[in-house]
């Protein structure tokens, strides 16, 4: 039998000779679905320990050994609180034999009358150095991970690179590089004069060489990486760098070196309070100073750019 067309049907339907288009459905019940009971016992014992997996006892016998280490480590916390001297008892000496060595024959042993600065950079100066060599642990492997090479980078991210640094230098605020200009030499010389007095009032090595690398950071920003590589291109960069640690490590074993031995000092210890005084001082500042910005440098340029 031909079933008529939508539009047939549609027409009788307005003559008022059929029923509508779709005629409502009845409504249809679908059968529940029979919930499961839950079971007596929801939270039944699994296997014992005995009948268990072999991965299972190894992750078991694990979790004890950590713990068991976990609590003689708490213990042996615990003791050492223990025993230390109580806060604010009459009992205990206002500074002990090392200290009292340091305070009252620093000036006269290391010649800097910043005595924090005898401690980290003569006392303690291989402690220090090896800070220094974690720097530059530090910036050698950023460099290895993120240099930009023939073996990791393409012509197209080439060309990527190279437009990035044009839509910059187009959208560099004029004002910042102004500002920039006129700050550029204060806080250059800033960085310098930290970095030279270590010896004679707070500062030093670290923060001077802050300083120097936030200034390096800064001109980046203000000029782009071009105006930093006519000063401080990549040979430079690891001439100081590598110049630098091993600059503090001769000084370094020289003082070890004759302190252990009980030689005489060939270098004079200058005036304590003047800014050639100190000995070996000014120059370790100097090297710890340079290898802290060109590590500060690195991370930020390398991250940002991928190269020098």
């Amino acid at each position: 039998m031909k079933t008529d067309n939508w539009f047939q049907r549609l027409v009788r339907w307005t003559n008022g000779d059929s029923k509508p288009l779709h005629e409502p459905q009845a409504h249809v019940e679908f059968p529940k679905k029979e919930t499961p009971e839950a079971p007596e016992a929801p939270f039944e014992k699994g296997p014992s320990l005995l009948k268990s997996s072999a991965g299972e006892i190894t992750n078991f016998s694990l979790m004890v050994v950590s713990m068991f280490c976990c609590g003689v480590l708490i213990l042996v916390l615990l003791l050492t609180v223990a025993y230390l001297p109580r806060f604010g008892s009459s009992y205990n000496a206002p500074v002990n034999e090392v200290s009292q060595r340091y305070v009252e024959q620093g000036v006269q042993e290391v010649g800097a009358t910043n005595l924090v600065t005898n401690i980290i950079l003569v006392y303690r100066g291989f402690d220090t150095y090896g800070e220094s060599c974690v720097l530059f642990l530090g910036a050698t492997a950023v460099i290895m991970l993120m240099a930009i090479d023939r073996n990791n980078t393409t012509k197209k991210d080439l060309e990527e690179l190279e437009e990035t640094e044009k839509m910059e230098s187009k959208n560099r605020n004029q004002i910042i590089r102004h500002v920039t200009m006129i700050l550029m030499p204060i806080i250059f010389l800033y960085g310098l004069y930290i970095l030279c007095n270590g010896h004679l009032s707070p500062g030093g090595g670290f923060a001077g060489g802050s300083i120097l690398g936030g200034a390096l950071i800064l001109c980046e920003t203000a000029f782009g990486v071009k105006k930093v590589h006519s000063f401080f291109n990549h040979k430079v960069y690891h001439i100081i760098k590598v110049g630098a640690l091993i600059l503090y490590a001769v000084l370094i074993c020289y003082t070890i070196f004759v302190g252990a031995n009980g030689l005489e000092n060939i270098i004079p210890l200058g005036k304590p309070g003047s800014i050639l005084s100190a000995g070996i001082i000014l120059p370790i500042n100097v090297a710890v100073g340079l290898e802290v910005a060109c590590t500060m440098y690195a991370f930020y340029i390398y991250f940002g750019k991928g190269n020098l």
